[in-house]
């Protein structure tokens, strides 16, 4: 037997059925097993698959309650040598592992049942959240500190956002926010709006001032030249459209008219700020920032300069945040933080690093930095 007949025979040897193919998880699974390799075939009971590549041949089968539904399925496997079954219906899953091992079929179901893995899921968030829990608990106003289950809900929603905050730089960002001064919120480098998303849960939640997050989306301003190439190709990769749309589209919901965005190098919106020159938000701009992350172009120049420009705005008892101060890809925010540490220290009350991010609190009796 030829080396391409034993492949085509293997290949048909393990097609999975998709059934029913019908919601936007079966569309997930037929795309990520054409990457991989894995050959597919979909079926449905109702409707048509309009989720599915309309260029891929599709099958119907009747419901599963149907009497035609047996011979059908049957049918389906012996003539398409079906291996796997993968679906994403959770009373399909059910019926279809009791008719496999009532039939006694060579098939397998991919995979845990919808239902097994919701519950599993679940157990695995509420497990972050204490941890992260704990975690906002020695760090914060035990008194004032989120609940488990609102730290549960805003690691759930915030992982549907692209981004590199993680657990633990969230979990610090949750606890700083119950003991920040209730002025303007700020970020720098928004990305698709993972932080922003919890920034703006957090200043509504603790009743903090306006959110203003500040993001040009260009290949320009992007692009990290103190970084290793092979990050800086990764800046090539964005479409900074689709960028734009999806921040908008993780924190439109949040908004309540307390934030603001900037499509604008931050040494540009650094004038509209201290200008006020901002649209109306309530409550109003003070000009006077209480928590700023700051995590724009990591190089030391940017930093530097985002920290030249923006630092002095904080007020005493405020919140600086400088992402990945511990960073694979460069130094930047290291050196940066390291100088702020050095020359602030008489006026820095608290400074811990968490989730790879530097936080720094200044005192109440803290002088703000002067402008060079």
């Amino acid at each position: 037997m030829s080396e391409s007949v034993v492949r085509q025979a293997d290949a048909k040897a393990h097609v999975t059925l998709i059934f029913p193919a019908v919601d936007h998880e079966a569309a997930k699974y037929r795309a990520a097993a054409s990457q991989r390799g894995e050959q597919t075939i979909c079926a449905s009971s109702v409707g048509a698959l309009d989720l599915i590549d309309t260029a891929e041949e599709q099958f119907w089968l009747p419901m599963i309650y149907e009497d035609a539904f047996p011979a059908r399925f049957l049918a389906l496997i012996r003539d398409h040598s079906i291996a796997r079954v993968y679906c994403p219906v959770a009373t399909v899953y059910a019926f279809l592992t009791k008719f496999i091992a009532t039939n006694r079929l060579p098939l397998n179901m991919v995979g845990e049942s919808p239902v097994a893995q919701q519950i599993l899921g679940h157990k695995e968030l509420m497990a972050r959240a204490r941890r992260v829990h704990a975690l906002v608990c020695s760090i914060g106003d035990d008194g004032n500190t989120l609940s488990l289950h609102e730290i549960a809900s805003i690691l759930k929603y915030s992982a549907t956002i692209y981004g590199e905050s993680n657990d633990d730089k969230l979990g610090a960002m949750m606890a700083i926010a119950c003991l920040a001064p209730r002025q303007d919120v700020v970020e720098i480098g928004c990305l698709m709006g993972r932080s922003a998303f919890v920034m703006l849960f957090l200043a509504t939640r603790y009743r903090l001032g306006p959110v203003l997050t500040i993001d040009p989306w260009t290949s320009l301003e992007c692009t990290q030249d103190d970084s290793p190439s092979e990050l800086q190709a990764v800046v090539d990769e964005w479409d900074y459209e689709v960028l734009s749309e999806g921040f908008l589209a993780s924190t439109a919901l949040m908004d309540q008219g307390r934030h603001c965005h900037l499509r604008l190098p931050s040494s540009v919106a650094i004038a509209k700020y201290e200008s006020l020159n901002l649209p109306i938000v309530s409550p109003p701009w003070s000009g006077r920032i209480g928590m700023i992350h700051i995590d724009g172009n990591h190089d030391y120049d940017a930093v530097a300069d985002d920290c030249r420009r923006w630092v002095p705005h904080i007020v005493p008892s405020g919140w600086l945040v400088l992402d990945d101060y511990v960073w694979a890809h460069g130094d930047g925010p290291y050196r940066a933080g390291n100088e702020l540490l050095e020359r602030e220290a008489e006026h820095i009350e608290r400074a811990f690093v968490c989730g790879k991010a530097l936080f720094i609190r200044w005192s109440d009796e803290s002088i703000l930095l002067q402008t060079n």
